[in-house]
């Protein structure tokens, strides 16, 4: 496995934070206020949990765009 240089792991750090901070308006409307399945589940979501897990997806998927630009430009 390739070596992650250290720009690229202070992009994807930035990015983490950022989207821990930061979250889309349809984000949280549909995942936050007004989701409905948190009801139905049988313990409770912190909204910590809900930050890490976006801020987390929103790494991996900025991760994917740059290997993605970087294999096909």
């Amino acid at each position: 496995m390739k070596q992650l240089r250290p720009t690229r792991i202070a992009i994807l750090v930035c990015t983490f934070l950022f989207a821990l901070v930061f979250q889309p308006n349809w984000v949280l409307d549909n995942f936050w206020y007004k989701a409905d399945f948190y009801d139905s589940i049988p313990f409770t979501v912190p909204f910590l949990a809900f930050l890490l897990i976006q801020a987390a997806l929103t790494t991996v998927w900025v991760e994917l765009v740059i290997r993605f630009i970087k294999k096909y430009a």
